[in-house]
């Protein structure tokens, strides 16, 4: 009996009935613009599949990424949210969990990529331009390994996933580390190769890309309009 109390409290919201309403609503919205941006996004692609260029292949993967969290995650949070408390159990409380540091963590590992990819095309030329649809390709599926690791490890008791705060969704338990150094490790980990990590790829990425665009205008500047010039910027970081 304790037991289920316990589980039972640790689903309950801990906000207003109206505020999970409107939350709700919210998510109701996100979800239909979401699956409507993307799946458009999706059949352009498609229908260019033959011509994609190296760099669209990580846009598309963005595209994947946020649909795989838009179809598993806010069918589950906008019913429980109108509830008022969780309604689908502990196991798909851990299955939603998983899915959302799955797909949030690709997300960010994918635009990491896409700006390292990026960088190497505007800022060193000669390898970027060796770059090939193929070399993307085992880029994107490095991303969904890298992703699928921090995913898959609360499953295998490397971390834990429990219920959010505020008791209507589910997401990595933050305060297990206090009693566990296995789930303290999986934090550390987290932050340090799943944000500060990439973010740091992120913002040297673009910084090096803006100093050699800046650079590259500045040498030039009296021999190409600044029409072609931006125009040659812009074929360097799609091409």
């Amino acid at each position: 009996m304790g037991n289920a109390s316990d589980t039972s409290s640790m689903f309950a919201s801990t906000i207003s009935k109206e505020h999970d309403i409107m939350m709700g609503s919210l998510y109701s919205v996100f979800c239909i613009l979401s699956f409507v941006g993307n799946c458009l996004l999706l059949l352009v692609a498609y229908h260019k599949r033959s011509s994609l260029k190296p760099a669209e292949f990580f846009i598309i993967n963005l595209s994947i990424s946020d649909l795989g969290m838009t179809l598993t995650l806010f069918p589950l949070a906008i019913p429980s949210a109108l509830s008022h408390r969780w309604l689908f159990g502990e196991i798909t409380c851990q299955l939603y969990a998983m899915c959302g540091v799955l797909f949030g963590l690709c997300s960010l590992t994918n635009l990491t990529a896409l700006s390292f990819v990026c960088c190497l095309k505007v800022c060193f030329p000669n390898c970027g331009n060796k770059f090939s649809s193929s070399h993307a390709r085992l880029l994107v599926a490095g991303v969904w390994c890298y992703s699928s690791v921090f995913a898959l490890g609360p499953l295998a008791q490397w971390g834990h996933y429990s219920a959010e705060p505020y008791g209507t969704a589910c997401c990595i338990d933050w305060h297990t580390p206090n009693h566990q150094l296995s789930a303290l490790s999986y934090i550390v980990c987290l932050f340090v190769f799943c944000y500060a990590l990439p973010c740091t790829i992120i913002f040297l990425s673009y910084a090096f890309i803006l100093l050699t665009v800046r650079g590259s205008r500045q040498a030039v500047q009296q021999h190409v309009s600044p029409q072609t010039k931006t125009t040659n910027a812009h074929a360097l970081i799609v091409k």
